[in-house]
């Protein structure tokens, strides 16, 4: 059962922010990473709430999307993991 005074609705997706672009920045090394931005957040279950960012990658001529997930715990605000993977 997911509680409406959960603690993920205060968590602000700025708190993953950094550490989702940090974490693209490492997977695509030495890769242009343009058009950052916030897509939304899902509460998975009572444990885990997952916030997505997406990103437009350049590694020289080819240029795709790709997206960065960090799931995280909606009361204690602990990360759980971080998926990042191309669309």
């Amino acid at each position: 059962m997911v509680h409406p005074s959960s603690q993920a609705a205060v968590q602000p997706a700025e708190n993953w922010e950094r550490l989702a672009y940090t974490a693209l920045q490492d997977e695509y090394e030495g890769a242009a990473l343009n058009d950052y931005h916030y897509i939304g957040r899902t509460q998975v279950n009572e444990d885990q709430t997952k916030d997505v960012f997406r990103v437009t990658v350049k590694e020289g001529s080819t240029r795709f999307a790709a997206h960065a997930e960090i799931y995280f715990h909606p009361v204690t605000g602990h990360l759980i993991s971080i998926n990042i993977f191309r669309l």
